[in-house]
């Protein structure tokens, strides 16, 4: 491949671009995303955490190419590789995750709102007319083709990026991940992306620091508060003060001016992030305890569950929130090479069984509150709203 640029990364030093990629970034798409924080509200918590999905995504893009190298995949296939690569995380909302919920509630996705942009706007142009098919890099986005597990699986190059990068600007020692050992240590078996048994200390120090980040950072209570409030305010001003098609083009800082702007809950939610008067917890159990087969209306009727609550106690509607923690763990499923074929590392580590095991318990799911309303949960009944969703639903804990 023939570089005609290069730029400086903190965390993989200088990341070299070709004139097909150079011509991508400097599309209104990808510059979008260099004022989309790359791990949403986590700033108010970690005050150096202001990466974008721009800079991530030129990290993946280069992890992608040494993956390409060491599986010395064609030079076509490594240039589709990348491309997809660099346009993986067009599609985010503002704030990354935090818009995930909007997305959800219209039947989106980030990665299907990429796909789109891939394939229907000008990253479309330039990829024909750079020999690329969209329809192709839109697929490897999406986990479809060949080598898309190596930016959509269980240990990809996107979740071996995030977490050095998100551990370097938190400022915490959870991202020494020897990325290199990881890389050289796998193969390709048929379309799965498996590790060489060799290389799984390494893939257990992943799992560690993927243990640690998500326990610290990602799942810090200050930070899963925000973002339930600004969740809250951004459903709300999707109802009424908001288009979809015009919230899907604009960045955080956009939101952000909008929202201090919109009058009523939303405003009123910007307010409190803005001078950090942020709810409180008031109930939290451990997830483990809901029924599996429960969570999936939990989640789906969280606002009916919501409204009650504040019904009952005497609280201003969108006062009362219920948090409900995502419990998949996908790199628990990477496949590891042995002398007996391919299996689960969660079934030939032992470490990784212990912190799988140890995630799961640590998931708790929450009810927050605004603090004026706290006296209110004084003599307050978890129990009763659990009856109240099993009537309702149809479920049962």
């Amino acid at each position: 491949m023939e570089y005609v640029k290069n730029v400086r990364d903190p965390i993989h030093g200088t990341i070299y671009l070709t004139k097909p990629e150079k011509r991508l970034i400097d599309t209104s798409y990808l510059q979008r995303i260099r004022h989309i924080k790359q791990n949403g509200l986590c700033y108010l918590v970690y005050p150096a955490m202001n990466s974008t999905r721009f800079e991530h995504s030129l990290g993946v893009m280069h992890l992608a190419g040494l993956m390409a190298d060491h599986l010395e995949l064609a030079e076509k296939d490594k240039e589709k590789l990348r491309a997809a690569s660099l346009l993986h995380d067009i599609g985010h909302g503002p704030f990354s995750h935090t818009s995930d919920d909007a997305l959800a509630a219209k039947g989106d996705s980030h990665e299907g709102l990429s796909s789109k942009i891939i394939q229907k706007t000008e990253v479309a142009d330039i990829l024909n007319e750079e020999g690329l098919s969209p329809a192709e890099i839109a697929g490897l986005v999406k986990g479809e083709g060949r080598f898309a597990k190596i930016l959509c699986s269980e240990i990809d190059v996107d979740k071996m990026d995030y977490l050095v990068r998100d551990s370097y600007y938190a400022g915490v020692a959870y991202g020494t991940i020897d990325l290199e050992r990881i890389i050289y240590g796998t193969k390709m078996r048929g379309d799965d992306l498996v590790i060489k048994k060799g290389s799984l200390e390494a893939v257990e120090f992943l799992l560690i620091s993927r243990n640690l980040m998500y326990e610290t950072v990602y799942r810090h209570h200050t930070k899963r508060i925000a973002e339930s409030m600004f969740q809250a305010a951004i459903g709300s001003m999707l109802k009424k003060k908001l288009r979809y098609d015009e919230f899907l083009k604009m960045d955080d800082v956009d939101l952000v001016y909008r929202m201090r702007h919109a009058g009523g809950y939303a405003q009123e939610i910007m307010k409190r992030i803005d001078t950090r008067r942020l709810f409180k917890t008031v109930f939290q159990e451990r997830i483990m305890l809901v029924e599996e087969a429960f969570r999936p209306d939990l989640v789906k009727n969280r606002e009916e569950i919501e409204e009650k609550i504040a019904k009952d106690l005497g609280i201003k509607k969108g006062n009362v929130i219920l948090d409900i923690p995502e419990t998949r763990m996908p790199e628990f499923r990477t496949l590891v090479e042995t002398e007996e074929g391919l299996k689960r590392i969660d079934e030939v580590s032992t470490l990784a069984r212990t912190l799988e095991k140890a995630d799961q318990e640590k998931l708790t799911l929450c009810i927050y509150a605004a603090p004026e309303y706290i006296p209110k949960f004084k003599n307050f009944n978890a129990e009763k709203y659990i009856e109240f969703a099993q009537t309702r639903l149809g479920k049962f804990l």
